[in-house]
């Protein structure tokens, strides 16, 4: 797989409309209905509709509550502001360890997915999706950043240590970003670091300011 690196190839790439998320299949359970249901793998209507609607779940978290979390996991912290007070660490770890596809145990993951339905209600819709997704995403990634900024400025670790240091995008057409020829339907690696740590463009994180409300609450 070929890499965008740099941070002007990356960003041009990330705005540019011929370059989309790699589709995933339409499925009706597990975490393959996750993925097939949240904005992060989702193009068009459909991403603009689930973007919205994990935006609207953030805008409702105040960061300064996010703060006042403390030490406690990420996840958790999340879950208590969208309602739900049961133990989900484990159940999101358990999701996020196989949410991008082919890259870990499914079996896990899709019975994970059942138990966290239920705890958000028990509808499979976009509605549940997004809030599952907004705790996947928030999993390792948060807690990575929590980790990494105890002995180091949030800004420097976002620089050289970034706890999402790559996405994929697919390109529509034959096209050029920087020095690297990309083929229609190839799929690219792209750098995440500093001022894009946190994405860029109509995809970028809707969570950057509740991650890092927590990183402080977490280091205070």
């Amino acid at each position: 797989m070929q890499q965008i690196n740099g941070r002007d190839a990356a960003f041009a790439l990330l705005n540019d409309a011929a370059f989309v998320v790699p589709p995933v299949p339409p499925a009706s359970a597990g975490v393959a209905w996750l993925r097939a249901t949240v904005g992060r793998f989702s193009t068009g209507e459909a991403h603009e509709r689930r973007r919205a609607m994990s935006i609207a779940i953030l805008d409702a978290i105040a960061l300064e509550s996010l703060r006042g979390y403390g030490p406690m996991h990420p996840v958790a912290a999340l879950a208590r502001e969208m309602g739900v007070g049961e133990p989900v660490v484990d159940l999101v770890r358990n999701v996020a360890q196989a949410y991008q596809p082919g890259t870990g145990d499914e079996f896990r993951a899709d019975a994970a997915v059942v138990r966290l339905v239920a705890l958000f209600g028990g509808v499979f819709d976009e509605s549940t999706a997004a809030r599952i997704g907004l705790l996947v995403q928030a999993c390792e990634p948060t807690m990575a950043l929590i980790e990494r900024t105890r002995h180091r400025p949030v800004g420097d670790v976002l620089r050289d240590e970034p706890p999402v240091p790559a996405t994929k995008r697919q390109a529509l057409v034959r096209t050029t970003v920087g020095d690297v020829t990309v083929e229609a339907g190839e799929v690219v690696q792209v750098s995440l670091a500093g001022d894009l740590a946190f994405g860029s463009g109509s995809r970028r994180c809707p969570g950057r300011a509740h991650a890092l409300a927590l990183v402080e609450g977490a280091s205070s």
